[in-house]
C-alpha cells in the first residue's frame, strides 16, 4: 500500500509539469498515476471479493471447513 502510494505521489509533479514537453510528461503521469490506483483497487477489493464468492459458489473445502465450525 505505501510502495502505490509513494508511486502515485511521485507522478504528481508529472500531472502539474509546464514549460517545454509538458504534454508528454503529464501523458506519462496519467498513465502512472491512474494505473498504479487502478491495479491497487483491483488487487486490495476486487480480487479477495471474486476469490470469496467464487469459494462460496464452488462449495470449496476450505470454505466448507471454515464456516463449520
Amino acid at each position: 500500500m505505501m510502495t502505490s502510494m509513494t508511486t502515485m505521489m511521485g507522478s504528481v509533479p508529472l500531472l502539474l509539469s509546464v514549460g517545454a514537453g509538458a504534454e508528454s510528461r503529464f501523458s506519462i503521469g496519467v498513465v502512472v498515476f491512474f494505473g498504479t490506483l487502478v491495479s491497487s483497487l483491483l488487487t486490495l477489493i476486487i480480487v479477495p471479493t471474486m476469490y470469496a464468492l467464487l469459494c462460496q459458489k464452488t462449495k470449496s473445502p476450505e470454505y466448507v471447513s471454515s464456516y463449520s465450525r
